[in-house]
């Protein structure tokens, strides 16, 4: 099978550290690709973001269907677009974050999510209201670590593991998911420094679950439903063709 994943921004620097990522998860077979949009932001941290970049997602999951891959991943744990790109597309297209929530929710009693920013906590409280999740969710907290500047693993260790402490003393959460497809590398080192101070909780990794779970949906032959993401009305847009 070939999967699709789009880096809904601009900064290409992601790319291998990305596909490098994603494929230490694939399966034997499965064909890897992994692509940024054109025009937009060089991270995504707010709504005013996600706008911006909705146009180069769409651009690149329509290409990716015309290509032939089998399925497309948005690269992205606040899932920008991913409502309208399953509208346009057939083949299935999976959002980090959604399936993440659902993992977690299936794990344990509630999770809590650790992201990046401040900015992210209400829209992500939002997205798991939208999700169906809310009585699931103890807390949404930050690392107040930039997207671009987490990758000093050190660092960005040190934050997860105060603020996923606090998550679970605090705020009573029985797993902990990790709120940015950009924290590369650091799952197995949350798991480990978790255990070794007595908390033992599913660490949901957003990049690996989306993975799988794309995977499992090509294997069975499975989308999204078309009575819910019904395909947009015939009309005259012009907006992809100028980017």
């Amino acid at each position: 099978m070939k999967i699709k994943v789009i880096l809904p921004v601009i900064t290409k620097e992601f790319i291998d550290p990305t596909l490098e990522e994603v494929e230490k998860f694939a399966s034997k077979g499965t064909e890897i690709n992994a692509e940024c949009i054109e025009y937009g932001t060089a991270s995504i941290e707010c709504k005013y973001d996600e706008m911006l970049d909705a146009p180069g997602i769409i651009k690149v999951a329509e290409k990716a269907q015309s290509e032939g891959f089998d399925g497309v991943i948005i690269d992205c744990f606040g899932d920008p677009a991913l409502e309208a790109v399953r509208e346009k597309l057939d083949i299935p297209v999976v959002g980090p974050g959604r399936v993440s929530m659902l993992y977690a929710a299936d794990l344990a009693h509630r999770f809590s999510i650790v992201t990046v920013l401040e900015n992210l906590l209400a829209i992500l409280e939002n997205r798991v209201m939208e999700v169906g999740l809310g009585s699931k969710l103890a807390s949404v907290r930050s690392v107040d670590i930039p997207v671009l500047d987490i990758m000093n693993i050190e660092k960005l260790t040190a934050a997860l593991v105060d603020e996923s402490i606090k998550a679970i003393e605090e705020d009573g959460a029985h797993a902990i998911i990790l709120g940015c497809t950009g924290f590369l590398g650091v799952v197995d080192n949350l798991r480990d420094a978790l255990k070794k101070k007595g908390y033992e909780v599913p660490v949901i990794y957003p990049v690996a679950v989306a993975v799988k779970y794309l995977e499992t949906l090509i294997s069975l032959n499975l989308a999204q439903g078309k009575r819910t993401y019904m395909p947009p009305p015939k009309k005259e847009r012009n907006i992809l063709e100028r980017l």
